[in-house]
């Protein structure tokens, strides 16, 4: 067996990660095209309702993950797998763990959540914002708390403001709600 003969077999096994987001992206085109569907319409015929943009943008998601997911298992792309395997080597896993679960953290307590028959109510924009941010500034290497801390909690005013006061676009108040 030659040299030539091993490398495509090994570039095939970098395919895991690839595939995986090719099928998670996939579960997620479906995930988004029910939800589409299930948005109520609005009175009256209009061709153009409230769940066309929502129902393009899956579609378009459907249809470029399936593009990938046939790169990745029917027509392998080679240069796929050397850029995946290549990536995966430089990629420092604990950071993205960390940062994935300071967003999750983040979603849930922007509205709250429950939990059995526990309800467990949500801080609001404002406080998690101000928690996010400095958090996940810190994961990503910040070593000034203080800086991270105040710009954060500048940001979500910021934002908060700029959407509900002048945009009209209401964000969850959460605990300050009595003070806002």
């Amino acid at each position: 067996m030659t040299t030539e003969d091993r490398a495509p077999r090994k570039a095939q096994g970098d395919f895991l990660g690839p595939r995986l987001v090719a099928g998670a992206l996939l579960a997620l085109a479906a995930l988004l095209i029910v939800s589409a569907f299930g948005i109520a319409r609005g009175g009256g015929y209009s061709v153009i309702g409230p769940a066309t943009i929502p129902l393009v943008v899956a579609i378009g998601l459907l249809v470029l993950s399936a593009i990938f997911a046939l790169r990745t298992t029917v027509l392998p792309d080679i240069d796929l797998a050397e850029r995946a395997a290549n990536e995966d080597v430089v990629t420092h896993w604990r950071t993205v763990g960390l940062t994935a679960a300071a967003l999750i953290g983040y979603a849930l307590a922007l509205d709250g959540f429950e939990l059995g028959p526990i309800e467990v109510p949500g801080v609001g924009y404002i406080v998690a914002t101000a928690l996010f941010l400095p958090l996940t500034a810190r994961i990503l290497g910040s070593r000034s708390p203080i800086r991270d801390v105040i710009a954060g909690f500048v940001v979500s005013l910021v934002v908060y403001f700029g959407f509900t006061q002048f945009l009209g676009v209401r964000l969850p108040a959460g605990i300050l709600g009595a003070l806002l």
